[in-house]
């Protein structure tokens, strides 16, 4: 065995752990940065840009045999200057030559891989390229020679078709946001009824979920948070049903680690079984939040079960010391993908013993399993286990959580997946928000505090001295400019947790940066570009969107953030039109493809319905707990909620008139208006909820 230590490149500098994996690649690997594009302007060579993550299978796949492998490196290294990106870190980057593959009419994915003139002008590219000619491409080294050759006898001809491709992308992008669109009209009130027949039409009546991606199925749960609403507010079963079976089906799957908790990236097939095996925090954040949603509405426990085995997992997991919770688990451990997760019959038995009979029927173990020989733990979509086998709900609980604590055991002496431990600003609000609100469902001050913590790591990690928001940190690093997602995200985790009780000091840390939000990022057409005023001049300067993919968009979420301000009487004409601005931009993207803007959609379902204030003006915190576990237990999504001590109350009168003159006269008073226009305050829990109700 060769035991030479590996000579590091550039990366080795770096703090992503993607860039970090590459640090010993034989490739001559320059991070995103001015230095390699003056070298290929130097050599007058072609740039190639690799774009990925983490943990990213195919990234890994295509190292190993690719970036790894010396003779591929040698071509790269004499022909092209090689510039590694993280796509999580920089998404400016990856959404710029993201949309070049996508008008050279291919399909996207990651790893991103583009070969690009030395002014970064994106020529062609691809996602996977193989070592060897097979799946209908060319072997990656040809790729290489033939874009080498091309490059010293024909760069003229790859200089103007790059020209053209690169204006094509400004046109399309910056164009229409530097222009306030002439139809201001907002979205007609039908779209969310189109909405709802869209998704009913997708659904899938045999595993649940909707059959919306080809043969994958990823968690709609932004979908389904919008279908509640709609299902309170036009009464409408089926989107219940659909609902709930979906949370079922996907937390029975194979696509929730049903021994160690978190859900996984996507499914491969429809039966939510064989999943791509990475945990994300925007998944696990975003699925959590519809689980307690769920329970809010049904008041059935096992939402609220499921919704802590989630919290479990991240807690225990990906938790990091402070406070911020970790990116993401990879796939893959030792080469293999899903190696980590799957039993052998023969192992399960080991570690059950006596209960492994009935518990190998409940998780579906066979001799030849079901993924690579071996078994992916999954229950039976639809089938009442224990009612089955004559059992109590209790009994069959205690059994399989006797055997998921020893199987767990075991697990934790095999190799982890690596865990991608840098701290996102966006993706921990997603998770600050939907842990603030659980907490509120729940009535767990504890959960409370959990998610109050991990939001102040947030504040003294993630903000520059002069107040500027950035994107990530790892191992006492904060860097790159906050793009509008992180803005937006932290906006909203601090009117959560203000909503939640926790101090008019989220309320001001809200409004604060939602000033600067306008300020860096807001376009002429009113809508807000992904990066700001002070980003680094690249290739396509700024951009919009308001697509809800893996998580809501930066749109979606300020859409959502200044409805909720609207709501509670904070400058509302002004936060109004903020929102409204959004909605009309997305008006056509709205009526017609409303499933892509499901986030949106909720925020818009918000903005439309009859507005309900809620004060509460309190100088007795022991006289506070009965409401703030009662106002938490209830689905009430159409609520603003204001808190308020009688000196808070004072100060915040003059900013909503939701508190002004409101005292709370040496107890609790709860003020429940609509339109602004309140009723009779109440001092007892129990004529509050008849009120709500």
């Amino acid at each position: 065995m060769d035991r030479t230590p590996k000579k590091l490149n550039r990366l080795a500098s770096e703090k992503s752990p993607y860039l970090l994996q590459h640090s010993t690649n034989p490739v001559d690997w320059f991070p995103w940065g001015s230095e390699a594009f003056e070298k290929a302007k130097a050599e007058n060579k072609l740039v190639f840009l690799s774009i990925g993550y983490a943990t990213c299978h195919w990234c890994h796949v295509m190292e190993k045999e690719s970036f790894e492998d010396r003779a591929t490196a040698d071509v790269l290294n004499e022909y092209f200057i090689s510039v590694k990106v993280d796509r999580e870190e920089r998404p400016d980057v990856d959404r710029i030559y993201m949309d070049a593959l996508h008008a050279m009419n291919q399909q996207g994915g990651w790893p991103l891989n583009l070969f690009l003139t030395p002014e970064g002008k994106p020529i062609t590219g691809g996602t996977y390229f193989p070592p060897i000619p097979k799946y209908g491409k060319k072997s990656f080294t040809e790729v290489l020679r033939i874009l080498s050759d091309l490059w010293k006898e024909k760069a003229e001809e790859l200089l103007e078709a790059s020209e053209e491709l690169a204006q094509f992308l400004k046109d399309s992008e910056e164009t229409k946001a530097l222009h306030r669109r002439e139809d201001l009209s907002l979205p007609e009130r039908s779209v969310f009824e189109n909405c709802f027949r869209m998704y009913d039409r997708f659904y899938d009546p045999d595993f649940a979920g909707f059959r919306t991606s080809g043969n994958n199925k990823f968690p709609p749960s932004m979908g389904l948070s919008f279908l509640l609403r709609f299902h309170k507010s036009a009464g409408e079963s089926k989107a219940l049903e659909m609902v709930e079976e979906t949370l079922t089906a996907m937390k029975k799957g194979g696509i929730y680690d049903q021994i160690g908790g978190g859900l996984c990236r996507y499914s491969t097939d429809y039966k939510w079984l064989v999943p791509h095996f990475e945990k994300m925090l925007y998944d696990n954040s975003l699925f959590l939040e519809a689980l307690v949603e769920c329970f809010q509405v049904t008041g059935d426990e096992k939402y609220k079960e499921a919704a802590y085995d989630v919290l479990e997992y991240l807690f225990r997991d990906m938790k990091l010391h402070g406070g911020g919770i970790s990116s993401a688990e990879d796939a893959d451990s030792e080469g293999e993908e899903g190696l980590f997760y799957i039993w052998s019959r023969k192992e399960f038995h080991e570690v059950c013993g006596s209960d492994a009979k009935l518990l190998e029927e409940f998780w579906n173990v066979t001799d030849t399993g079901n993924f690579e020989n071996s078994n992916i733990l999954h229950e039976t979509f639809r089938v009442n286990f224990a009612r089955k086998h004559g059992l109590e709900p209790e009994e069959l609980n205690e059994i399989v959580e006797r055997s998921r604590k020893k199987l767990l055991e075991r697990r934790s002496s095999r190799i982890r997946p690596l865990l991608d431990d840098k701290v996102l600003l966006s993706w921990n609000c997603l998770f600050v928000k939907a842990a603030t609100k659980a907490a509120l469902a729940f009535g767990d001050g504890e959960l409370l505090g959990e998610a109050e913590e991990s939001f102040h790591f947030l504040e003294r990690k993630l903000i520059r001295e002069d107040g500027r928001l950035l994107r990530r940190y790892r191992e006492g690093e904060a860097r790159f400019l906050g793009y509008s997602t992180d803005y937006a995200e932290f906006i909203l985790a601090s009117l959560f947790l203000f909503q939640a009780g926790k101090g008019l000091r989220y309320l001001n840390l809200a409004l604060r940066y939602s000033e600067e939000a306008v300020r860096l990022f807001r376009t002429p057409a009113g809508v807000f570009f992904d990066t700001g005023s002070d980003a680094e001049d690249l290739l396509l300067r700024r951009s919009v969107d308001g697509y809800d993919g893996v998580e809501p968009s930066a749109n979606s979420s300020f859409a959502l953030a200044f409805t909720l301000l609207a709501k509670m009487g904070i400058e509302s004409e002004k936060h109004g039109k903020y929102a409204d601005s959004i909605f009309s931009y997305f008006k056509k993207e709205l009526e017609t493809t409303p499933m892509n803007y499901p986030y949106m959609l909720s925020a818009y379902w918000l903005r439309s319905v009859s507005s309900r204030e809620l004060a509460i003006v309190y100088s007795a915190k022991e006289e506070l707990l009965p409401f703030w576990k009662g106002i938490g237990s209830l689905f009430l999504p159409d609520l603003v909620l204001v808190w308020a001590t009688d000196k808070e109350a004072e100060e915040l009168g003059e900013k909503t008139s939701l508190l002004t003159g409101r005292v709370s006269e040496g107890g609790v008073r709860a003020y429940l208006c609509r339109d602004f226009s309140c009723e009779l305050p109440v001092s007892k829990w129990e004529n509050l909820k008849d009120k709500l109700a």
